[in-house]
């Protein structure tokens, strides 16, 4: 039976009583009145009385649910629905907070969580990510528990994915889904799982032992030549703001979207300060250095610099630049020495400004700095050197 007593040293008094474990324990009520603290003491010595009863009623809870399981598959009884509803018991004693939820019902409200961490464009790709696996996947295995999606599952809904076509942004032609854009998918199913196992609604994460598709259909990304550049930018049908936007970007290195979000509120003088919106997250801040033609062009405009294009879609965007490209008789897709195929679009204009850096023999880390890269391998990609590479072999003694 619980008993009070109080310290010389303290105003309060102090309850003694027997834990769930039989161990004799002394505790403080908070309280100075006595017949309070006596209350307070029944309930702490109650509390781990109920504790230490359900404590012994657990394992009789699991082996009368293993009973059932044995019993029921014994007599050919056990049906996967039956199996399930058994496994749902476990995990509800297991873990009390534990509740059947679809995969796709868990991912959606995964998305919602990390919404409030990242920018909008990031979030849009885990909403594609989301759309990939609900089609290879299937409804059903999206409308299933969590628990009882498998590896294998996976597997074969990332070689569906490859294989299914989809109509590309503007509606008129099926592209084939790459595999980088699958394997990308992948990495955010795992997190979506890993998230479960942490919050121990599932055992295991069974996209963890899937592995990631071979991206040898990825194309090789190419620059573009002053002599390209300049076609475009000269062409007659290019629009003033078209004008402006491949200048900047080839000159500064930024992406569409950042490109045509510039205003006069980017301006420092002759350099341009922006929060990229891929790295918004991290609060990024890059600073960069206008050119003549780009300070030409600004000239003494106020507000947006690209008010009519920065009302369109990206997607509307990126299918201009490639009429642009069209008109000026510049090529897509070319094929560079050793049969090697690359593509070019607007963020070609991104891999130019880092090679025109090289070739001008900028050091890696200006460059790295000027493109807001965090990571050196990935910035290693953007850049190519020809010119560079010639003169590094040129300087070598003669035999």
């Amino acid at each position: 039976m619980a008993t009070v007593f109080k310290n010389d040293n303290s105003p309060f008094w102090k309850a003694r009583y027997f834990d769930a474990d039989g161990k004799r324990v002394s505790k403080s009520t908070g309280v100075t009145a006595k017949k309070e603290a006596k209350r307070i003491a029944a309930k702490y010595e109650a509390d781990e009385r109920d504790t230490r009863n359900k404590s012994n009623q657990l394992p009789k809870v699991f082996a009368s649910i293993l009973e059932t399981v044995a019993r029921e598959a014994a007599s050919g009884e056990l049906t996967l629905a039956k199996a399930e509803a058994h496994i749902a018991k476990l995990h509800k004693l297991a873990n009390p907070d534990f509740t059947v939820i679809s995969l796709g019902e868990y991912w959606q409200q995964w998305i919602t969580e990390q919404r409030r961490h990242v920018s909008d464009s990031t979030a849009k790709g885990y909403d594609q990510d989301l759309a990939i696996f609900t089609h290879a996947l299937g409804k059903k295995a999206m409308a299933a528990p969590l628990q009882s999606i498998t590896t294998a599952q996976i597997n074969t809904a990332m070689d569906k994915a490859k294989e299914t076509t989809k109509k590309s942004e503007t509606g008129k032609r099926p592209v084939t889904r790459r595999a980088t854009t699958i394997n990308k998918a992948l990495t955010a199913l795992r997190r979506v799982m890993e998230t479960a196992v942490s919050q121990k609604l599932i055992a295991h994460n069974p996209a963890k032992l899937c592995r990631a598709l071979g991206t040898s259909d990825s194309t090789t990304r190419a620059p573009f030549t002053i002599t390209e550049l300049r076609a475009m930018i000269d062409h007659k049908q290019t629009s003033d703001e078209w004008k402006g936007a491949i200048t900047i970007a080839a000159h500064t290195g930024l992406r569409l979207s950042d490109v045509l979000s510039l205003s006069t509120k980017n301006l420092d003088g002759t350099r341009l300060v922006i929060m990229p919106s891929k790295t918004s997250e991290s609060k990024k801040v890059i600073t960069v250095p206008l050119t003549p033609a780009c300070i030409k062009w600004i000239g003494k405009r106020k507000g947006d610099f690209f008010p009519k294009l920065k009302k369109q879609k990206t997607a509307v965007s990126s299918t201009q630049f490639k009429r642009i490209m069209e008109k000026a008789s510049v090529p897509c897709e070319i094929e560079q020495a050793g049969g090697i195929k690359a593509s070019r679009s607007f963020h070609a204009l991104r891999h130019t400004f880092a090679s025109l850096l090289a070739e001008a023999d900028v050091h890696a880390d200006i460059r790295q700095k000027l493109t807001g890269h965090s990571d050196s391998k990935i910035h290693q990609r953007y850049t190519h050197h020809d010119e560079a590479l010639d003169r590094a072999v040129g300087t070598l003694p003669s035999l």
